[in-house]
């Protein structure tokens, strides 16, 4: 088994691995501390390093961090509010007068940082979940959106394979596409696109013709492979719940309350900044988890333990 492969092919369930990623995705969408979202970054770092998704996120890095910069620099001038002043510049056209706070040079930099940990989680879907595994988890709720969403992903390579070839065929025949003005070198493509079409079509109708002899809409949908649940899910899941629990907990507790404007303000002014540390700590442990137990053993090549 290929080494792409193998990262898809982990231990559990899809729903499983499914929910992770989603309940990442709640939290760092709940809160705005940085501390909870610092905790979590690191978590979803140290389940790519195990699942061997870092170089994945490590590229979207390339453009993510660029995009950072602009967010930050534009928060932080041409947002007036905050009460501790930085920098009071000069007057310029469009701008304003210039006026850095260290409440949005804040704001820009937890903005950043919950971005970076939106990047981490769509990078940790990509690799612990297959799309084939994702489509065959959604079939079963959605089965005709599922088959539909299957084979339009399906299609546009498989168009891309076929306008490739069917170029090659026409370029031995003299057909030149980069010669000529805009007209001309759409006019040489029109074979192409009729090829291309005749060709889809005798496709849809063989596919049809497939779907209809294997039964396709009558009676009980069956599966090629199909997903099991274990202990370790189980065990999973009910971390899953106490995570949720915990966050539900730290959501009317107002830990993880901040308001940036005019002032920084948290709880951990009032309560001290332990209850909020330890918090934060049980809630990056409990979403460790997971990754570690999935890490015990993978799921072998036909689906069994």
């Amino acid at each position: 088994m290929s080494r792409s492969a193998d990262r898809h092919n982990l231990r559990g369930h899809a729903a499983t691995l499914l929910f992770y990623p989603f309940l990442m995705l709640m939290v760092s969408v709940l809160t705005y501390h940085p501390l909870y979202l610092g905790t979590e970054l690191l978590v979803l770092i140290f389940a790519l390093a195990l699942h061997g998704g870092v170089r994945t996120f490590g590229r979207t890095l390339k453009f993510s961090i660029p995009i950072l910069v602009l967010i930050l620099a534009i928060n932080t001038l041409l947002n007036k509010n905050g009460a501790t002043l930085l920098y009071k510049g000069p007057t310029v056209a469009i701008l304003g007068q210039i006026r850095i706070t260290w409440e949005a040079l804040a704001y820009g930099l937890i903005m950043g940082l919950r971005m970076l940990v939106f990047f981490a989680i769509f990078a940790l879907a990509l690799n612990w979940l297959s799309a084939d595994r994702a489509l065959g988890l959604s079939a079963k709720v959605a089965k005709r959106s599922a088959v539909t969403v299957m084979m339009t992903t399906r299609l546009i390579p498989y168009l891309t394979e076929q306008s490739h070839q069917i170029g090659d065929v026409l370029r031995t025949r003299g057909v030149r596409f980069e010669e000529g003005n805009l007209l001309s070198r759409l006019a040489a493509r029109r074979p192409l696109l009729n090829v291309l079409l005749i060709s889809s079509l005798e496709g849809s109708w063989q596919v049809a013709e497939s779907m209809e002899a294997r039964g396709f809409g009558q009676g009980k949908r069956t599966s090629y492979s199909r997903e099991r649940w274990s202990r370790i899910d189980l065990i999973i899941w009910l971390t899953f719940l106490a995570a949720i629990a915990l966050v539900v907990w730290s959501w009317f507790t107002a830990w993880t309350w901040i308001e940036f404007y005019p002032r920084i303000q948290t709880v951990m002014a009032d309560e001290g900044p332990w209850p909020t540390v330890f918090h934060a700590v049980a809630l990056a442990l409990l979403l460790a988890l997971p990754p570690l137990l999935l890490k015990k053993r993978r799921r072998t090549s036909n689906g069994t333990s």
